[in-house]
């Protein structure tokens, strides 16, 4: 069996790029303007995704922060064991939640119009990056990361999951420490709620000491860490 494929979803406000340190790691071893909702993202994500099982492939999701609402959504009927049942070959075999959003079908992040009935687009202000974002970083690392930073849709946060795809894949999910004590708190809240809702398949929780994004601050940690969860699960 050839090695999985790992497809990286980044978070709000980031871009591609915030992986980049961790597609180094991994290599070694072998919106503006504004959208009306995030439905161009999990088209996007599905379509991606189809691809590559089409093509036979073993795939690990990797999700960062917001995208585990929509990665959770996009991947429906894309499950290896529901591929293997049909006699298809590849499939998704695993999900890596990075403090990412592991919510229930149904899930609505905030109602349409909230956010101070404000529309549009979100950024950031320089002083608040690196207690949001990158608590582990010396600031020098910080301001450079937040030039990458871009402007976020307001619709994003009222779209609807319709899917949850933790119920039929292998997850993982992985704690920050040094996050913000109220981000961590709430990412075990939704550990625990998802487990308490009904069948999952959540069957590895890990703690690292870092912040939100360890996948910038400690890359080589990280990329062990796929690898490690991969190979569990193929």
């Amino acid at each position: 069996m050839s090695n999985p494929v790992f497809v990286l979803l980044h978070g709000a406000w980031h871009t591609a790029r915030s992986w980049d340190k961790l597609v180094s790691e991994l290599t070694i071893y072998g919106s503006s303007p504004p959208t009306p909702d995030w439905s161009a993202d999990v088209e996007l994500i599905h379509r991606i995704v189809s691809e590559l099982v089409e093509e036979g492939r073993d795939v690990v999701i990797v999700m960062h922060s917001f995208s585990g609402m929509t990665g959770g959504t996009a991947l429906d009927k894309l499950d290896k064991p529901l591929r293997m049942a049909k006699i298809l070959s590849g499939g998704v075999v695993r999900l890596v939640y990075i403090v990412a959003f592991l919510v229930l079908e149904g899930l609505q992040h905030s109602p349409r119009g909230t956010r101070d009935n404000m529309v549009g687009i979100i950024t950031f202000l320089p002083e608040d990056v690196k207690e949001m974002l990158y608590q582990d970083m010396d600031d020098q690392t910080v301001a450079e990361l937040a030039k990458d930073l871009q402007p976020q849709s307001f619709a994003a946060f009222w779209s609807t999951t319709t899917h949850a795809t933790w119920r039929h894949i292998p997850t993982t999910y992985v704690l920050c420490l040094k996050n913000k004590p109220n981000t961590m708190m709430a990412a075990q809240y939704l550990v625990d709620s998802t487990k308490a809702s009904g069948p999952h398949k959540i069957d590895n929780l890990i703690k690292v000491n870092a912040g939100h994004s360890p996948f910038i601050s400690r890359p080589e940690w990280t990329a062990n860490m796929l690898i490690d969860e991969a190979k569990r699960s193929v």
